[in-house]
């Protein structure tokens, strides 16, 4: 019972120095604040280096600890003259000491921002400096506290700080943009950053919208210097054979080996294209794991809704759900449809919208309205097709009814333009004055490359003497007309009215079929004639032999409501001519980034060869109907062409067989699009290349 009662008075004995000495410390630093106010810096002074000593040692925990109580009790006294006595405070490695130590300084920190409001930036730059890989304590070496942890107990502070003032979230999206890892940091530093400042959303949702946004802006820089660096690499006399299918466990090499061998006394093609390599492969890396981790948390985010997830794919989704695809839809409108070299980031937007057929209707209304804006630039509604093509030929969430949709939209105003312009014979292709015209007509048949299936209504015996559209087969001879007959007695689809006005559009002195990228035109005018819903192979031949000199279109508005003027990659109009061509793009090209292409399961269309056997068997009757001239003598075609149209010896039928082949694989291919914006500004010096 002694021992007991000797313990016990030991322990009041030691609580009862600490208190003298927390007495003594608050009654120094009062005395120090007072005596600074009144022209005597030197206790002020000598109070910072006291909080401040390397040497011989550091001040220990707890005496650290006791610092900070003593200043949690005269914390009135701090105003803004103050300022080296907090950011010595916040010099402390608090994140790595016990816990009653964190609470403590939580608690002070709480104390700072409520009694003075100035530092409240001050204390959240060193929270959110926290959050990052780029600083780091000798004493942090040391301890034994995960970073993990470590970031919890930033997280707690932050929360707190952001309870006791409201308008704290204002102040705090400033400094979690400017702390982001350069795009060159390592993939560690990325993903480490950006995993935490989307841990802030789950207690400042108000940031939604801007953290997501830098986010997907970084995101988006990655991309597009990936795109840059390989189009470099692509055009340069080295021939370079790389492999971008990284291993798994593959880890993310520092940017200083890159600079060592950029830096290397060779010099030589070959080494430099090796140091490209490996950074397009390290920039590869960085972008898998920050798309993985935005795809998991719009995941995670949907799960976190699971009371209110969607039941019915027809139904409204909820206003939670719905203020999430709002926040992605604006970053598309504003960022990603105006980067035309990005090729992952807007599969953020086409995995969210899968669930629900109300975002997807939304999405496509969304595009629709930007390609018929005609106060829009060229160059955005050029985009907005491209995106509508690829995205219908690509979402296999959507509907018969969406896809019909499109289609009838696309349809009508390509016929519309058609309608008012192809008035007389002077009417001349254009492809700058036409651009959105080509980039639609490019877009329906993408579409129908991809989706005719849903587009079939049904199957009957054609009708030889049938000249109606809805019988297909149809023969398109000429640019001046079509001879409508069927090409076979054998059972003939009937298409979606979306499609009749697809013949008077082709055949439009407009000739899209010659400004549309030729990869595009070959599989439309292959698959279309395998279906029996189209023969336009007499235009492909004619087109060969077709030159459209270069146009100098006004900077007015045609009477189509297609801006006649170039414009450049950000959208402006700078008066440049157009290629006759147009390039494909589409950016929902397969998706081929291993760590988050498990999110595209289930919801992306991969490219299929449509064509059945007996479609083959009449494509070769076909070949041989047409495949000699008036003279019987057979057509010898340029070796680069796809030619439908002669009789086939066995060394140009194993040509044509080949160049499918690889119109397939450029289809089904990871291809890397070029942008609009390259088509717009691009001029013709010389003569047309052939289509």
């Amino acid at each position: 019972m002694a021992s007991v009662s000797m313990v016990c008075e030991d322990q009041l004995a030691e609580f009862e120095r600490q208190r003298q000495g927390q007495i003594m410390m608050t009654s120094y630093i009062s005395s120090a604040i007072r005596q600074k106010k009144e022209g005597n810096p030197i206790p002020f002074e000598e109070l910072i280096a006291q909080l401040t000593v390397t040497k011989p040692a550091p001040l220990t925990p707890a005496k650290q600890l006791q610092w900070i109580q003593a200043l949690s009790q005269c914390i009135s006294l701090v105003d803004k003259t103050c300022t080296a006595l907090i950011d010595a405070m916040l010099q402390i490695d608090w994140t790595i000491q016990e816990d009653v130590f964190v609470q403590h300084y939580i608690a002070f920190l709480g104390n700072v921002v409520s009694a003075h409001a100035f530092y409240v930036v001050p204390v959240q730059d060193m929270l959110v400096k926290k959050l990052t890989t780029r600083y780091k304590s000798a004493a942090e070496h040391a301890s034994t506290i995960a970073k993990d942890r470590q970031h919890e107990r930033v997280h707690q502070a932050l929360k707190y700080i952001l309870d006791l003032i409201p308008t704290g979230p204002t102040s705090l999206f400033p400094l979690l943009a400017s702390e982001f890892p350069h795009k060159r940091e390592s993939i560690n530093g990325h993903i480490t950053y950006a995993k935490n400042i989307l841990k802030v959303l789950e207690y400042a949702p108000v940031l939604r919208t801007q953290v997501l946004g830098v986010i997907i802006d970084r995101i988006i820089q990655i991309d597009v210097e990936i795109q840059v660096e390989l189009e470099e690499l692509e055009d340069s006399d080295t021939e370079v054979v790389y492999d971008f299918d990284l291993d798994d466990g593959e880890e993310d090499e520092s940017d200083d080996d890159s600079d060592e061998d950029s830096d290397s006394d060779s010099g030589a093609d070959s080494d430099e294209a090796h140091v490209a390599v490996l950074n397009i492969k390290a920039m590869t890396h960085k972008l898998d794991g920050m798309l993985f981790l935005v795809f998991t948390y719009l995941q995670g985010y949907v799960l976190d809704c699971q009371n209110v997830a969607l039941a019915d794919p027809q139904a409204q989704p909820p206003v939670q759900i719905q203020e999430m695809f709002s926040v992605l839809l604006n970053i598309f409108m504003k960022t990603i449809l105006h980067t035309f070299k990005s090729r992952h980031t807007q599969f953020l937007l086409f995995y969210y919208i899968s669930p629900s057929a109300f975002f997807s209707d939304y999405f496509l209304g969304t595009l629709g309205q930007q390609i018929l804006d005609n106060s829009q630039p060229q160059v955005l509604r050029i985009a907005a097709a491209a995106y509508m093509s690829s995205f219908v030929a690509r979402a296999k969430y959507l509907d018969v009814r969406q896809v019909g949709m499109v289609v009838s939209m696309l349809g009508g105003f390509a016929l519309d333009i058609v309608e008012q312009v192809d008035t007389g014979s002077n009417v001349m292709p254009d492809a700058e004055r036409y651009a959105v015209f080509y980039a639609v007509v490019q877009a329906l048949m993408y579409i129908f490359c991809f989706r005719w299936r849903v587009l079939v209504l049904g199957e009957s015996k054609s009708d030889s003497h049938k000249d109606d559209f809805d019988s297909a087969g149809m023969i398109v001879g000429s640019m001046d007309g079509a001879s409508g007959s069927s090409r076979g007695s054998g059972p003939t689809r009937k298409w979606h009215a979306g499609l009749d006005s697809l013949q008077r559009i082709l055949t439009s002195r407009l000739n899209p079929l010659k400004m549309c990228s030729d990869n595009v035109v070959k599989q439309f005018a292959r698959l279309s004639h395998s279906l029996n819903f189209m023969y336009i192979y007499p235009i492909l031949e004619q087109n060969k032999k077709t030159f459209i000199p270069r146009s100098y279109g006004s900077s007015a508005m045609n009477s189509g409501g297609v801006d006649t003027s170039g414009v450049s990659s950000n959208g402006q109009a700078n008066g440049g001519a157009l290629p006759h061509e147009l390039d494909t793009f589409f950016p929902f090209d397969p998706y081929r980034l291993r760590q988050s292409a498990p999110f595209m399961k289930g919801i992306y269309q991969e490219w299929e060869n449509e064509e059945e056997d007996e479609d083959e068997d009449e494509d070769e009757e076909d070949f041989d109907e047409y495949g000699e001239d008036e003279d019987g003598e057979e057509m010898h075609e340029d070796d680069e062409e796809l030619s439908h149209l002669g009789r086939h010896n066995a060394q140009q039928q194993q040509q044509d067989d080949d160049e499918d082949l690889l119109m397939n694989k450029s289809i089904m291919a990871m291809s890397i699009s070029p942008s609009p914006a390259h088509f717009l500004v691009q001029g013709m010096t010389g003569p047309q290349r052939r289509g």
